[in-house]
């Protein structure tokens, strides 16, 4: 499949799910769109039925007519895409390049974030997933600086910090899962034997309460004050779904977690500074403290 018939794809979509349009409201706009290299005055209908078929079967998302309230477009299962992790992440992506590709030029002034580059094992890890196969890859452990070969049973794949990470049940630790990198693998092959997942394994519980891929500490209730201008950015965006806001004075705004403290929760607490005290567990007060100490010797203060 060309990209090109991908983007008139999102372009579809994009249009039909922006508001009740008409045959001709999507005729008109076709008419304009830089995907229609031979400048055809409609989308012809036999067309449109194909790429609404081919559309349904490769994302599931389903284009229907309303012929009962002036024969409209629209998407059926519109709260699937909005709700569904995996497909509204597609689509988000491809809606994205599609809207590049469409403003080159303004390019220059439309600047994106780096996605994961890690990417080159990607598809044979959804087809080992798929087909519960196992796979055997080279992988560099960092901490102790060697290459060696995993066998691993891969369970589901995570987004995380511009990173790609595979959780699975490796050969070595069989019951167990464990969370790879793939920007650390090399040389991967999909094995012809299968696998039978753990029992009652799920991907959202495996990682519920943690924050991103690290899970060496248990989950604990924690409790922080920032400053108001921190508050504002923590509604809007919370640093987990355990998330509540529990008091608010002079001193500032108090939000409680119940969040495994890993390293990667950690460090995202320390980018809010002297903006963010923590309050509890008091171990992690002590964590806090002493490194405010360091610091402090460092700067020679």
């Amino acid at each position: 499949m060309s990209a090109h018939i991908f983007n008139i794809y999102i372009w579809l979509l994009d249009t039909i799910a922006s508001g009740k349009l008409t045959k001709e409201d999507i005729d008109r706009r076709w008419y304009s769109c830089r995907y229609n290299d031979e400048k055809e005055e409609v989308f012809h209908i036999r067309k449109f039925h194909r790429y609404k078929a081919e559309i349904q079967e490769l994302f599931d998302i389903e284009i229907r007519c309303n012929k009962h309230d002036g024969n409209y477009y629209y998407i059926s299962n519109l709260d699937d895409i909005k709700f569904g992790t995996t497909r509204k992440w597609l689509l988000s992506n491809f809606a994205v390049q599609s809207m590049i590709e469409q403003s080159k030029d303004i390019e220059d002034s439309v600047l994106f974030e780096d996605m994961p580059g890690d990417t080159q094992y990607l598809s044979s890890i959804v087809h080992a997933i798929r087909n519960t196969q196992k796979i055997q890859v080279k992988y560099h452990n960092f901490t102790r600086n060697e290459i060696y070969t995993l066998c691993l049973a891969p369970y589901c794949l995570k987004v995380f910090k511009q990173r790609w990470y595979v959780a699975g049940e490796p050969s070595t630790h069989q019951g167990e899962a464990r969370i790879y990198a793939l920007d650390r693998m090399s040389d991967l092959k999909v094995l012809d034997e299968h696998y039978k997942r753990l029992p009652d394994w799920d991907a959202k519980s495996f990682f519920r309460d943690f924050y991103g891929v690290f899970r060496n500490e248990s989950p604990v209730g924690v409790r922080i004050r920032v400053s108001k201008r921190s508050a504002d950015y923590l509604r809007n965006l919370p640093l987990h779904h355990s998330q509540k806001e529990v008091k608010q004075d002079a001193n500032g705004v108090e939000f409680t977690y119940f969040v495994a403290p890993t390293l990667d929760f950690i460090q995202q607490l320390r980018t809010h500074g002297s903006d963010l005290e923590v309050l509890e567990p008091a171990y992690l007060v002590s964590k806090f403290a002493d490194e405010a100490k360091r610091l402090a010797q460092i700067y020679k203060i």
